[in-house]
């Protein structure tokens, strides 16, 4: 096989467009490209998918991610295919929904089927295109799309035995007549204006060969794959084609002739012969015009270059879609890729883990102490050393700092026990106190939560229970403490004196809404918020908590509704932002709840923002920037809040942009502000254009004055005041009106 180069995906120009700020309230893409499944060409570009992420390259290997915010309407692409005729790419995703992009620019969305209220499985299969039109497969049927009006001309559903709705594998005109692959073999109708194809009578099997596959009509036959054997249909007969049975990625025809791109090699057939071309992996392939081949193999590194020697591009992105926990501080952020089980067993998931930093992503870095280390799952950010630690469920925990891994903790330098079934050390959370301490759970273990100090020194402890499950530490050093039936709430007193110890056990009784507990987070105010999968519960600080523990749900109104904050919706992960209000990952959606839990302030679904999906699995955030990342089960997504991490007293305060441009409609963003400060911006003549108060380090100004009109172009100025009064900072910008 000959060797691979990987070129970079994201090159320069991602590089410096990554690391550039995005606006405040902006969203941020960072889906994984490692895995591409579906490529095609048009003119100009070779376009590719993976399950999330979808880019195109030029042929000299220049390349620009296709995001949803760019205009695409879903996510996961499951069928590409170009018509010359029409310079149109067409577009088929999971959920039925339908993008042509036209002359590589212009971009039509297709809604109909996508819109059609029916249960199941609305995937587009595949597609091939006649006069103008594009004959579609799905699981329902057939669709036809016109492609000069760009609408659903028709629709085909119940063409199986007695009317039934069959479901099609794929479709392809050939001279007069009209194919479908379907479970039970080949279909066929005559393709005509006069003929009602919704009448059943009207098709006839022609082969009954089962799941037949990548209809594709060439020099007067029908192509097809069947029990993987590569068959030709014409005048009543069927010819295997290929005597070896392989996996077949696609059959495509351009104007080079026949493609059957195979397991092993892609073979073509045109007017001067047969040609194979060798390729070991391959789940998809296109041609581009200068007659070389791309190809995907559903492993990575992205799309492929067949060239001497092949060349492989992808954008730069995390190595794997799967999420787990992320970093919730710090100047960087850590993403585990996961690896547990329902029930807290191991999951063996080899996904790793991914750093953003700067930027970039970088994945999995090597390391002579990471050795067969896999189902990462846990992740802190230690601000007594400015490192990170990520848990494991194989072999301890990695130390990390900046990009490096620089430690391991593990039985031999530390208490961790290993599991005596399987061996292996399963970290069941970790968590930084006030003081600079580590709190570790050691999962399965006698004395399962372990603490070591700033000064490097381990203490364990017996909390009654080995099925430690995730570690909070609130704002008086308790750890709160989530196991399989609720909660445990632990305080060690004096560290080296295990007689003043105190534990609480907290479940239903004491009003949890449930003991099926997902996310712990305290925040600056000394409340707990606890996210289960029947709603949300808060300490408030309002009972003993040692003797006495009560836990409440805050009822609020909301447009004009009274009931619980967040009401039963299934909160995976809580994270505290700069401003000290509650961003609430669930399975409907991104929430924000502002700082007293008194109403959700914001409500993120994939319908009404660039969200991929709408279960959130986890959260993370950076401290320099504001930036919350949002981890789905279809890839991360970032967005930049309008609160950030903020010293008690000013920095430098800086204004962006700067200066103002004109007719600038976005958010004017202000940073290095200490934490909560009152802002005053003014003209040079000292009077007040806009007030307001700091989330956290930041704030934000829309341009307008207070009485809702635009300021004039010129200089202003920003006062700032700490919360006390005891220290102001000024900044200025130019605003262009």
């Amino acid at each position: 096989m000959r060797k691979i180069f990987f070129i970079l995906a994201f090159l320069m120009q991602f590089a410096v467009s990554n690391a550039q700020l995005i606006p405040t309230g902006n969203w941020r893409t960072h889906y994984s490209y490692q895995f591409a499944k579906l490529c095609e060409t048009s003119q100009r570009y070779i376009y590719s998918s993976s399950e999330q992420g979808f880019w195109r390259t030029t042929n000299n290997g220049e390349m620009k991610k296709l995001l949803k915010e760019d205009g695409f309407h879903s996510a996961e692409i499951t069928h590409l295919a170009y018509y010359p005729k029409l310079q149109t790419l067409f577009i088929g995703y999971i959920d039925g929904n339908i993008d042509l992009i036209i002359n590589d620019q212009k971009i039509v969305n297709i809604p109909g089927f996508f819109n059609k209220p029916l249960q199941g499985d609305k995937r587009i299969n595949h597609v091939s295109f006649d006069n103008n039109e594009a004959l579609v497969s799905t699981n329902f049927g057939l669709l036809v799309v016109n492609l000069t009006q760009y609408e659903i001309k028709d629709s085909y559903t119940s063409i199986g035995t007695n009317g039934s709705s069959v479901r099609i594998f794929a479709s392809s005109i050939l001279k007069d007549s009209v194919y479908a692959s379907t479970l039970n073999g080949i279909l066929a109708a005559k393709w005509s204006n006069s003929v009602n194809l919704n009448d059943f009578n009207q098709w006839k099997y022609i082969s009954k060969k089962p799941n037949g596959n990548h209809l594709c009509a060439w020099n007067n036959a029908l192509y097809f794959v069947s029990d993987s054997l590569v068959f030709a249909y014409s005048n009543g007969s069927e010819i295997p084609i290929t005597s070896n049975p392989a996996f077949t990625a696609r059959i495509f025809v351009n104007s080079n002739g026949l493609h059957i791109a195979q397991q092993g090699n892609i073979i073509n057939y045109s007017s001067s012969g047969q040609k194979n071309i060798f390729i070991n992996v391959i789940v998809s392939a296109t041609q581009f015009s200068d007659g070389i081949y791309w190809f995907c193999t559903g492993y990575g590194p992205g799309v492929i270059k067949n060239d001497n020697p092949n060349y492989a591009f992808m954008p730069n992105g995390p190595s794997s879609p799967s999420v787990f926990a992320m970093s919730k501080s710090g100047n960087q952020l850590i993403c585990s890729g996961g690896g547990l089980s329902s029930t807290f067993g191991n999951g063996f998931n080899t996904s790793g883990f991914y750093i953003y930093n700067n930027g970039t992503w970088i994945n999995n870095p090597e390391s002579p102490k990471k050795v067969n280390m896999y189902d990462f799952t846990f992740v802190c950010h230690r601000k007594a050393n400015n490192c990170y630690y990520l848990g494991s469920h194989t072999q301890g925990i990695l130390v990390l700092r900046d990009k490096e891994i620089i430690d391991i903790i593990d039985e031999k330098n530390s208490p961790l026990v290993r599991n005596n079934v399987l061996n292996f050390i399963q970290i069941g959370g970790i968590a930084e106190d006030s003081k600079g301490n580590l709190w570790i759970a050691n999962y399965g273990a006698s004395r399962a939560l372990l603490c070591l100090t700033k000064s490097n020194n381990w203490y364990t402890f017996n909390v009654n229970t080995s099925d430690i499950t995730g570690i909070t530490i609130d704002a008086t050093n308790r750890k709160w403490l989530k196991t399989p039936t609720g909660i445990l709430v632990f305080d060690e007193g004096n560290i080296t004196n295990n007689f003043d110890d105190k534990l609480v056990s907290i479940n239903t009784s004491n009003g949890l809404v449930s003991n099926d507990v997902l996310s712990i987070a305290a925040d600056k105010n000394g409340y707990v918020w606890i996210g289960t999968v029947q709603g949300l519960n808060v300490y408030t600080g309002s009972s003993n908590l040692f003797k006495s523990p009560k836990i409440d749900r805050f009822i609020v109104e909301q447009d004009g509704t009274t009931g619980y904050l967040m009401g039963e919706e299934t909160i995976l992960d809580i994270l505290v932002d700069g401003g000290n209000r509650k961003w609430m990952a669930t399975s409907n959606g991104l929430f924000a709840v502002d700082e007293y839990g008194q109403k959700v302030i914001k409500h993120f679904t994939s319908e009404n923002s660039p969200l991929s999906a709408n279960r959130i699995i986890c959260l993370g955030q950076i401290d320099e920037t504001g930036e919350i990342f949002i981890g789905t089960n279809k890839g991360i997504i970032s967005y930049r809040n309008d609160a950030k991490e903020a010293n008690e007293s000013f920095g430098e305060i800086i204004v962006y942009p700067n200066p103002v441009p004109p007719k600038y409609e976005g958010i004017i963003t202000i940073e290095g502000l200490a934490n909560n400060a009152e802002i005053r911006i003014t003209d040079t003549q000292a009077k007040l254009v806009y007030q307001t108060k700091a989330n956290g380090g930041k704030a934000t100004w829309n341009g307008y004055r207070l009485d809702g009109t635009k300021p004039n172009s010129g200089v202003y100025f920003v006062f700032g005041v700490n919360q006390d009064g005891t220290e102001t900072a000024m900044g200025k910008f130019i605003f262009i009106k």
